[in-house]
């Protein structure tokens, strides 16, 4: 069967179970899916295995909480401190599909709102560059 016109992602990389956060890198965009629940061992995790994709400066990273149910609130403060550190390199940390509920979540440790003020002015669009699919452990 001819496979010519349907695209591909470059490459795709799975860790862990299928219900769990994955990153999606797509050109300059680093798109993190969030699922279930996550607590501090989970986002150290995440944001290690984010790292690794983190070349150059300038890259959008998306926090995308559709698919979580539950953020512990001492997660937080190490997001908060991730996103103080991607910032000296010039990366960019937004959120979204963030509801009512994790929201709270984030405004008991981010009393400055900092996490927000990240997203405001932000819309995702998809390029036409290959993506990468990465299953987080």
């Amino acid at each position: 069967m001819p496979s010519e016109g349907i695209r591909q992602p470059a490459v795709i990389t799975s860790y862990g179970p299928d219900t769990g956060p994955r990153i999606t890198i797509q050109g300059r965009t680093v798109r993190i899916h969030l699922a279930g629940i996550l607590d501090r061992d989970g986002v150290s995790r995440l944001i290690r295995e984010a790292d690794r994709h983190l070349l150059g400066q300038g890259v959008l990273v998306v926090l995308d909480a559709t698919n979580l149910q539950h953020l512990d609130y001492r997660c937080v403060t190490l997001i908060l401190d991730w996103q103080r550190r991607l910032r000296s390199y010039r990366h960019r940390l937004c959120l979204a599909g963030w509801n009512a509920y994790l929201r709270a979540i984030l405004a008991m440790e981010d009393w400055d709102g900092e996490l927000e003020r990240g997203s405001k002015g932000w819309a995702w669009r998809p390029d036409w560059e290959p993506t990468r699919h990465v299953q987080v452990p």
